[in-house]
């Protein structure tokens, strides 16, 4: 095939010999017909390249590579101080505690899971994972407690890089939640993936649907609570978030002298359940105290600290320096 060319400068008309047209066009290529992505990754055609989306499990340019080890939970690297919750149900006269940290994948023994307090509405079970990490999946498993099996049949799933701001985890290309299928049972593990997979250092995990009746226990005597004027959020006296051995106090009362029935500072906690579940002096003078280590320096002015007694008195307000 011939075209002309004219060059305008000279003035004359140049005829100029071309490539055949099939030579000179370029050829299309789509660089997913090779089908490069493996393990059921999902290719998409670049220009002179491709990208693949892998499966949770799957990682690499191709998908070649199998990430879904363990991170440590079962068997124990990942700490207790690193898997916390929204509360934690305490029976027996608080002596049965379902902490977070039990919430390990087959755990062994009476107590072997973790279960929200009764008047906790919007449960939830978090991770720390002291780094971002790519997260695969979660796999949960029930338990039975005085002999009856509970499970979550369902739950969502959240995660964030600092543990303030959150993000749900969602149904892929739309701005709804993903709700994860549960187990079936309170034996069997039931495994989820995240595909895509989940790049953060804190996984929460909330429980969904309506929780199985827990044994209803009354409160009595002394409660407490603080809140620092200007915070937006609560400190973590309620949550636990503030550990025990941060709560400290000039003395203890024990009913009966017995140590399993000590009302210690620990226990001030609001909504705490259970019989003993406040902090009682062990002494009736001026000189009784009540005080929480926030272990860094709150640029506050004051925090307030309320009583109530179970007989319907109300002890005076206090207001302590923080």
């Amino acid at each position: 095939m011939r075209c002309c060319n004219e060059d305008v400068t000279s003035g004359s008309g140049v005829t100029l010999d071309s490539r055949e047209q099939n030579q000179a066009e370029l050829t299309y290529v789509n660089e997913c017909e090779a089908e490069p992505c493996k393990n059921g990754g999902i290719c998409t055609d670049l220009v002179a390249n491709y990208s693949c989306e892998c499966p949770g499990e799957f990682m690499g340019k191709n998908c070649q590579q199998r990430c879904s080890g363990p991170l440590g939970i079962e068997g124990g690297i990942v700490s207790n101080q690193q898997i916390t919750a929204s509360s934690t149900h305490r029976a027996l006269f608080g002596l049965q505690k379902w902490y977070p940290y039990y919430a390990r994948l087959n755990k062994k023994g009476l107590v072997n899971a973790w279960t929200a307090a009764e008047n906790d509405r919007w449960p939830w079970i978090q991770i720390n994972l002291q780094k971002k990490m790519r997260v695969t999946g979660v796999i949960t498993q029930g338990a039975k407690r005085i002999g009856s099996p509970e499970y979550v049949k369902s739950y969502k799933i959240a995660y964030s890089n600092d543990g303030k701001s959150w993000t749900m985890y969602k149904v892929k290309g739309t701005n709804e939640d993903m709700v994860f299928r549960g187990n079936v049972d309170n034996n069997t593990p039931y495994a989820n993936s995240f595909t895509p997979p989940i790049k953060s250092q804190y996984i929460r995990l909330y429980p969904q649907g309506k929780p199985k009746p827990l044994t209803a226990i009354s409160r009595q005597c002394h409660r407490s609570y603080f809140v620092v004027p200007g915070c937006s959020e609560p400190l973590g006296m309620k949550s636990g978030h503030i550990q025990d051995y941060q709560i400290t106090a000039s003395s203890v009362f024990r009913t009966l002298n017995m140590d399993m029935f000590a009302w210690e500072p620990r226990k001030a906690r609001l909504d705490k359940q259970g019989k003993v579940n406040a902090w009682t002096s062990g002494h009736n003078d001026q000189s009784q105290w009540l005080q929480v280590s926030f272990q860094i320096k709150f640029h506050r002015h004051l925090s307030s600290l309320s009583f109530r007694h179970a007989r319907g008195e109300t002890c005076p307000t206090e207001i302590i320096s923080v």
